[in-house]
């Protein structure tokens, strides 16, 4: 494995660890109910988190790129939503959109980390998020809280795809 692909997959496997440590343990509604009686607050119903899929969906993503693909959803993981968009017939274009609900500042910090041990390995893309930064194929980038992930192949003028599947996206988080 070339020491570069080690790196990222080593960041990608510590990435939920790092997020988990500073997240609060979850609360059932009867647990939440209860605090928010004691404390005299109203208990608010929390919004479900939009999926990757309806962010930018499979009509967006083939305008952007210039040719039809169709967006197969991923949510196999808790706090993460992925949707994958390839063409129906052939390889190429496609773009893995993911979005990792309160990881943004571990991934970056983790990313500063990478960069530390293999300089140049996480190159800083500026104006894109509140951070954002490219290792290989794959972008990260941090808005607020949360964590995007972009992963092209096949895809011409991948920093402006990025720019627009992220603006398309953000309007929706």
């Amino acid at each position: 494995m070339h020491p570069n692909c080690f790196l990222l997959a080593l960041l990608m496997s510590t990435l939920p660890m790092l997020g988990g440590c500073s997240r609060p343990a979850a609360s059932t509604p009867a647990e939440e109910a209860a605090h928010a009686a004691v404390s005299g607050q109203a208990a608010t119903e929390t919004k479900p988190a939009p999926r990757a899929c309806e962010l930018v969906t499979a009509a967006e993503m083939s305008k952007i790129l210039g040719a039809t693909v169709i967006g197969v959803p991923n949510e196999s993981s808790s706090g993460k939503t992925e949707c994958v968009y390839a063409p129906e017939q052939g390889v190429s274009p496609q773009v893995e959109f993911a979005v990792t609900w309160g990881d943004g500042h571990a991934a970056m910090t983790a990313m500063g980390m990478m960069g530390n041990i293999e300089p140049g390995i996480a190159n800083p893309y500026e104006g894109l998020g509140d951070q954002a930064a490219a290792v290989g194929p794959a972008l990260m980038i941090r808005t607020g809280e949360d964590l995007v992930t972009l992963t092209f192949s096949g895809v011409d003028d991948a920093p402006a795809v990025a720019r627009e599947v992220f603006d398309t996206a953000r309007a929706r988080m």
